[in-house]
């Protein structure tokens, strides 16, 4: 496997792996709201297509088989430097083979090289592969969000 930087060429394949993440964050999306699941991810895709992003793919063989899409900046309450991954997702057929893994570490470090100490994710409660992941490589919880619908 392969890790590399992301780019322009990779807007189709990075749309997928936030397909990936919100589909299995949130599996009633597509019927939520007056807008498609695709207009949806359009305007979250846009809204994060900033000039601090970070973009790392996976490849096996020339096909990508994950990505990695992370946010350098500060937090927004204690201002310190830290990267926000927005989303990690891996193809189905590359899952539990470490390329996950491979794009966080690389992440992480990477990140670390331009002074980003701390990375943040959000995870939904049930996805226990991916919380499992996440505790292996040192992530820790420091919220609980709370809704009232």
């Amino acid at each position: 496997m392969e890790l590399r930087t992301g780019g322009d060429a990779d807007r189709a394949f990075m749309r997928e792996v936030l397909a990936m993440v919100a589909l299995a964050s949130y599996p009633s999306l597509g019927e939520l709201g007056r807008l498609t699941l695709r207009d949806r991810l359009d305007a979250l895709h846009a809204s994060y297509d900033v000039p601090l992003r970070r973009w790392w793919i996976a490849e096996r063989q020339k096909e990508a088989v994950g990505g990695l899409w992370a946010i350098a900046g500060h937090h927004p309450i204690l201002e310190t430097p830290e990267a926000l991954i927005v989303a990690v997702g891996v193809v189905e057929a590359a899952r539990g083979q470490g390329v996950g893994r491979a794009l966080l570490t690389h992440a992480r470090e990477a990140l670390r090289a331009e002074g980003y100490d701390a990375l943040r994710l959000f995870v939904h409660p049930e996805n226990a592969p991916a919380r499992a992941l996440y505790a292996s490589l040192g992530f820790t919880s420091s919220t609980l969000e709370l809704s009232w619908r």
